[in-house]
């Protein structure tokens, strides 16, 4: 089964950059992005859409960006429910 590497044609500019930086893992559960997993989502670390600071992004499985939300809203915004 094919990983998403840092050579992967499926994403590009700052997806593809938080992929790489990330070793191909997901900031938040630390699995490694494989093409069967489906979409690979971009999270704003400090919650600022408008903020595309390369640090300030993570690159996440859809599941795991959906469980970062809904820990921060139950915790208050908490930034510590993904490692950046």
């Amino acid at each position: 089964m094919a990983g998403v590497g840092r050579n992967s044609k499926l994403y590009s500019g700052p997806t593809a950059e938080a992929i790489k930086r990330q070793k191909g893992k997901c900031s938040h559960c630390n699995r490694k992005f494989m093409e069967m997993d489906g979409v690979v989502e971009l999270h704003h670390i400090d919650g600022n859409h408008n903020n595309w600071f390369r640090l300030n992004l993570v690159a996440l499985h859809r599941e795991c960006h959906q469980e970062v939300h809904s820990k921060r809203i139950k915790d208050g915004l908490d930034k510590r429910a993904i490692k950046a």
